[in-house]
Parts: C-alpha cells; sequence; structure tokens
C-alpha cells in the first residue's frame, strides 16, 4: 500500500540525530508499498537536507530518487485548482504549497496514509472524500 511523504518525515529519514528518525524509519521498513513525493515537495526537502545536514545528504536524497526509493508525483493542473482551494480553505493554518500539493496528489491517487510528523496540519484537513487520513508514523502506535 502507497504511502505519500512530506518534507519533515522525508527530512527525518536522513537526519540519524533527529528524534522522529526511527519511528519514520521504521514505518518504511516495515511498508512494502511506494513512498510518493509530490514534486512540489522537492525545493523544500532540498532546502532542508542542504541547510541543516549539508550536500552529502542532498545528494543521497537524489541518489535515492534516482534508484526508484521514492516515485514522484508530478505536479498537474486538477492539483494545482485543488492546492488553491486547500489553502484558502484552511488559510488559518498557513498550509503552503508543499502541504497542500501532499493533500491534492493524496487524494488523487488514492492514498489515505500520509508520512509526515505535521500532525497539526494533516489531521484538520479532510480528504474531498471524506473521513480522515493516516498519518504515520504517529497513528502506527495507536
Amino acid at each position: 500500500m502507497a504511502l505519500i511523504a512530506d518534507s519533515g518525515a522525508i527530512y527525518a529519514v536522513y537526519d540519524a540525530d533527529d528524534r522522529h528518525h526511527a519511528a519514520v524509519a521504521a514505518v518504511i521498513q516495515e511498508d512494502p508499498g511506494p513512498i510518493v513525493v509530490p514534486v512540489a515537495t522537492l525545493a523544500e526537502i532540498d532546502y532542508l537536507l542542504r541547510e541543516h545536514l549539508g550536500v552529502d545528504a542532498e545528494l543521497q536524497f537524489l541518489e535515492g530518487i534516482l534508484q526508484g526509493c521514492y516515485t514522484l508525483a508530478p505536479l498537474q493542473e486538477p492539483d494545482l485548482v485543488r492546492c488553491r482551494e486547500l489553502i484558502a480553505q484552511y488559510r488559518d493554518l498557513d498550509l503552503g504549497l508543499a502541504d497542500a500539493s501532499v493533500i491534492a496528489a493524496a487524494e488523487r491517487f488514492g492514498i489515505r496514509r500520509i508520512l509526515t510528523l505535521d500532525e497539526r496540519d494533516f489531521r484538520a484537513v479532510r480528504p474531498r472524500s471524506g473521513g480522515a487520513f493516516t498519518l504515520l508514523p504517529a497513528d502506527a502506535r495507536c
């Protein structure tokens, strides 16, 4: 079953000192499905890795993409429309394009599981189809 990942979770994968590293790594290790990364999050991931961990982490992430560790989800026009709707609807959350693109891609692919450390935003947002997203690693402990 596929997961869709946000930038904070991807960062935690590469930062062994991050307090969430082990939990995120465990989810990835236990999950056989692809990890979908929206293209709109790449610049944010790159910035976090380079700024906090250096060029080697940035290169390691890029190599992971090239080796197929992640499946990139392009930002399509309907996704951009949905991102605009989400940013407007949840303006008090200050979602931003990166988080909105995670939700838009999740909805497009029918993915209900989000690899994230950002419970505040992703618990507040409801998918178009109703219900709630499953947030990992947090919901894995339930």
